[in-house]
């Protein structure tokens, strides 16, 4: 990941350095070129030439492939091809996940890449693409600062600030890029150290404090290490975009602050529960509705629910524990329908005033998130290993 290290940290900093001169100086062409080989320079540090050769080629023919969409009028053909690109682009994902390590495909396959070129075929598929352009598309797939963890941007986005001209915008964004660097910083190298130990072993705890009082301290600081590591990564990823005049979209806002999981995941990596919504669940329940045309709508949602949660957990990790996550968000959403479709809302009439609801709601949220990172962290034989021990 990048960040990590004093020497990746200078490299990025000489290369925003070029890249902020070569703006400033009006200069497109060779900007363009440069953000290309500063992103092939910064990706050195993580991946290998073949591992960067095969996205570029990659990128290049999702490129074409959404460039010849827009000359297609037959919508059975578009639909067609459409779904054969995807479909491959899952195939890939899903070898390199689960099936051999070593191999060419498994190189293909990198997750929030394969989101981007998911996104950026629907958009050329609905014609919303508004500049084709397959240098900038290379760019777009490559750009450091997005390339391993997110946020997810669309080409759309990254197309139009890349290649607006350097101005009032661009200026406004230097400050706040060098404030959300030192957030994310601090968050991720400063305040992570301190909790990673408990947070990723309960058994610190647990031999002092037992294993009820142990595991339950464990899940506080898991949650509050996830949050600080994941969104320390993103802000500084934001600021850099920021001091390259590129605004990304935000990732989290306050996501523990929330008063349901509905409300959790429109908070909780925001790009990612985006693309969940839009690109999984809603299709899904449209297509599940013309299979069961007489189900109701509300089983109809419940099982969208799950099945994109499940799709959610087996995307994050290729062992059984994630489904289990996936299934506890899932069956958590359903609830959480159940509870506003019923409108079971008599507790809020039980308590003093509506604020004391809301502050019980977002305990609540938080528990169940808190409570479910138990899934999220440890493998199955480590669950019943936990479980044996609690009961």
């Amino acid at each position: 990941m990048f960040f990590s290290s004093a020497g990746e940290f200078t490299l990025v900093i000489i290369f925003l350095v070029i890249y902020f001169v070569a703006r400033a100086l009006r200069i497109t062409w060779p900007r363009k070129i440069g953000l290309f080989l500063g992103n092939i320079v910064l990706l050195f540090t993580v991946l290998n030439a073949a591992t960067l050769l095969l996205q570029i080629g990659l990128s290049l023919l999702v490129f074409l492939v959404g460039t010849q969409l827009r000359f297609i009028r037959n919508q059975s053909l578009k639909k067609g091809i459409i779904t054969f690109t995807v479909a491959g682009l899952i195939g890939m994902f899903i070898y390199r996940n689960y099936g051999v390590d070593e191999s060419i495909i498994a190189r293909l396959g990198i997750s929030y890449i394969l989101f981007r070129h998911i996104q950026f075929l629907t958009d050329a598929f609905k014609e919303k693409i508004q500049q084709y352009n397959g240098f900038d598309y290379v760019n777009f797939i490559l750009f450091f600062p997005n390339f391993l963890a997110g946020p997810i941007d669309t080409f759309n986005n990254f197309s139009r600030w890349h290649n607006k001209p350097w101005g009032k915008l661009q200026k406004a964004l230097i400050l706040p890029g060098i404030s959300r660097i030192f957030i994310g910083a601090t968050k991720k190298y400063a305040l992570v150290p301190f909790i990673l130990a408990e947070a990723t072993d309960y058994q610190i705890l647990a031999q002092h404090h037992g294993i009820y009082i142990g595991l339950g301290l464990s899940l506080l600081a898991y949650s509050a290490y996830i949050y600080l590591d994941f969104s320390g990564y993103s802000d500084i990823a934001i600021g850099t975009g920021y001091l390259m005049g590129i605004r990304t979209p935000e990732n989290f806002r306050s996501p523990y602050l929330s008063t349901n999981l509905a409300d959790f995941w429109r908070r909780w990596h925001i790009t990612f529960s985006n693309f969940l919504r839009n690109l999984i669940f809603k299709p899904l329940v449209i297509q599940l509705s013309t299979w069961f045309p007489s189900a109701p709508r509300l089983f109809i949602s419940s099982l969208g629910y799950i099945i994109t949660f499940v799709i959610c957990g087996v995307w994050h990790g290729n062992t059984l524990n994630f489904v289990y996550w996936g299934l506890w968000h899932g069956a958590g959403l359903v609830i959480l329908k159940l509870w506003d479709t019923y409108k079971f809302q008599w507790m809020a009439k039980r308590v003093p005033t509506q604020s004391y609801y809301q502050i019980l709601m977002m305990v609540f949220t938080f528990g169940f998130v808190t409570v479910g990172w138990i899934f999220f962290h440890y493998t199955h034989q480590q669950l019943a290993e936990i479980l044996s021990q609690l009961w």
